[in-house]
């Protein structure tokens, strides 16, 4: 298979690498990565796995833009199957929480730009709903102090 090694470089996420990327239009870009970790931590018994069970449905994460189009990482977390307890269970990584269709680093982003323009411009700029930059915005202000929670 063939890898992108400058562009991985230049997505600069941690343990994945770019496997292949399309330019969708003038705006968007997609690039399918892989993790480049070959276990995985179980999350019942806390030892390292090195079993692949399977590969989840792709999933569509939206990152920073790169060339002043839109970046989506399409992304199969790997299921693991735990030889010590059986467990099966989804690898986590660092760069995405959990349900979440953002990177944590395009989250955050959005956090600052709503710290410095309205909500309703962060979402016409970056082209969400209002619904989703406020969701965003309330969440990391909760991580970073109690009483930072208010939009400009």
């Amino acid at each position: 298979m063939a890898y992108y090694s400058l562009l991985t470089e230049l997505l600069d996420l941690p343990n994945i690498r770019v496997i292949h990327y399309q330019l969708v239009g003038p705006h968007r870009l997609n690039v399918s990565v892989e993790s480049a970790q070959a276990a995985a931590i179980c999350p019942t018994c806390h030892q390292v796995s090195l079993s692949v069970h399977d590969l989840s449905e792709p999933q569509m994460i939206r990152d920073l833009p790169i060339w002043n189009r839109q970046c989506w990482l399409c992304y199969r977390p790997r299921r693991f199957e735990c030889a010590t307890c059986g467990n099966t269970f989804v690898e986590r990584v660092a760069w995405r929480e959990p349900g979440f269709d953002y990177t944590v680093r395009y989250e955050e982003y959005l956090y600052e730009q709503v710290r410095r323009e309205s909500v309703a411009q962060v979402a016409h700029d970056e082209h969400l709903s209002e619904n989703t930059v406020q969701g965003i915005f309330e969440r990391w202000a909760k991580k970073r102090s109690p009483d930072a929670a208010t939009p400009a």
